[in-house]
């Protein structure tokens, strides 16, 4: 997977985009497995309808589905975890600390000044401004909020449009307790004003980096 993270990309001093091993080699073994299950659940569909065949009382209703809910088990958990080590796998790391970036990621459909709204309000370093914050089903702007743990630093990106034409403003970093109180959001907390969400506003200079 290519990083579309226009804002990180830029810095790559910084940041790198590189594929987890850990995780990779994990999600690949389990697409591994579960193609084996799919490929023995085909093989063996027969033998598997006539052993449920075999059912009795309250279960003997189902006999009739326990083989093809199998075999769409097993496809389904085949693709799931193939998207998993395709999409998952890679991620965003600071340097030179080496530390995992953890995202969540908004979609907010809008122009330029939206974004430009969007970026202003999360600057701030304040839950109070940027709280809530949109997402749609569809729009040209990406606001990503990153938590790297370890060092205790939360990163904003914003960016409008994809590839060439993308559109960035600066990195925002917040620390102290600018990063404490983004980290306790859960993710149901950014669709909520700051109030709801349980997060005290404190304008502070400080918080950003």
């Amino acid at each position: 997977m290519r990083p579309d993270d226009a804002v990180l990309a830029a810095q790559p001093e910084e940041f790198r985009f590189a594929r987890s091993t850990v995780k990779t080699v994990v999600y690949t073994t389990l697409a591994v497995l579960a193609v084996v299950g799919l490929v023995l659940a085909l093989l063996n569909f027969e033998a598997i309808r006539d052993d449920a065949g075999n059912m009795s009382g309250r279960r003997a209703g189902l006999s009739p589905v326990v083989a093809p809910v199998v075999v769409i088990g097993a496809a389904f958990f085949a693709v799931l975890f193939g998207l998993l080590a395709w999409r998952e796998s890679s991620g965003w790391r600071r340097l030179p600390s080496g530390t995992p970036l953890s995202a969540r990621r908004f979609t907010v459909a809008g122009g330029d000044d939206d974004a430009a709204a969007l970026h202003a309000r999360f600057a701030t370093g304040d839950p109070a401004e940027y709280l809530p914050v949109p997402n749609h089903k569809k729009g040209d702007i990406a606001v990503r909020v990153y938590l790297a743990k370890a060092d205790r630093l939360a990163f904003v990106t914003v960016q409008r449009g994809t590839g060439a034409d993308a559109r960035t403003w600066p990195l925002i970093t917040l620390r102290d307790r600018g990063y404490v109180q983004l980290k306790n959001l859960q993710p149901a907390d950014f669709g909520q004003p700051a109030k709801k969400a349980g997060a005290a506003g404190s304008i502070d200079p400080f918080l950003r980096g």
